[in-house]
């Protein structure tokens, strides 16, 4: 898999997965992946060329036509060679080699498309499919909706990171402690003031869980919890948020709890 859109895909549905089950070894994939991107000037291209197009709505097919044109512009500066050997980059792990996701029919017809403006040369055995990537690409802008707010961090939106969850919840129930389960139980149909409630109560209990450890620590130790402390008593409810944040606080609470 050397499409960037279809890899952006899967990195972000392997996020919630590790959100779901409480594990690091996603969370931990997905943080190297946006590092690199951060640090690889193709890479950052293509994801702001897909982003950019995969979130436009434009009611009007030649304004469509041209904000893709230009958008594909973009990573005129980096030869196929580069932009293949960045992908790689991004594509060597175990983890997304070996991942199975299924991507929604026409987000995965949309990253084909925008992948054939991006890797085609062109010529004129090519304008045929170069002609029809556009057109399909159009067609999406056309037809697209506006998503839910995006969590802060991940950039994933509400709707796909609480689909998952709930998925994996179902598959995982088995394993996952009390709190865990709280969390999803609340995700699956609570309101924002049950939300806000649950994020109050878990930062609470790790600033209980803080002051048990102080009064037993001493240098680093104390010195690192003091300041774990000043920045939960910082901690406000965001709804837009939620997700990420009850997870990293839950995350701290079992890590409080078990070491």
């Amino acid at each position: 898999m050397n499409n960037f859109g279809k890899i952006k895909y899967t990195y972000n549905t392997l996020l919630a997965e590790g959100i779901a089950k409480n594990s690091s070894k996603e969370k931990v994939a997905f943080k190297k992946y946006i590092k690199t991107i951060k640090e690889n000037k193709s890479l950052k291209t293509q994801f702001d060329i897909y982003y950019n197009i995969e979130n436009k709505i434009e009611n009007d097919g030649w304004k469509a036509l041209v904000y893709i044109d230009e958008c594909i512009s973009l990573i005129n500066t980096f030869s196929k060679e580069e932009i293949k050997k960045a992908n790689s980059l991004i594509n060597e792990s175990d983890l997304i080699k070996n991942a199975k996701v299924e991507i929604d029919e026409n987000k995965s017809k949309l990253y084909e498309a925008i992948d054939t403006l991006i890797s085609t040369v062109k010529s004129s055995s090519t304008i045929d499919k170069i002609v029809e990537a556009k057109h399909t690409i159009v067609d999406y802008i056309l037809n697209n909706k506006k998503e839910d707010k995006v969590e802060g961090g991940y950039g994933l939106p509400n709707s796909v990171l609480s689909e998952i969850i709930v998925e994996k919840f179902n598959e995982e129930y088995v394993d996952l402690t009390e709190s865990e389960k709280e969390v999803i139980s609340v995700i699956i149909g609570s309101d924002k003031s049950d939300k806000e409630s649950l994020y109050k109560k878990t930062i609470k209990e790790c600033l209980t869980l803080i002051n048990n450890r102080l009064a037993e620590s001493s240098g680093n130790i104390k010195e690192k919890l003091l300041t774990t402390k000043e920045t939960l008593l910082e901690k406000q409810y965001n709804e837009e948020t939620f997700l990420t944040d009850v997870s990293k606080v839950l995350e701290l609470k079992n890590s409080l709890t078990n070491n």
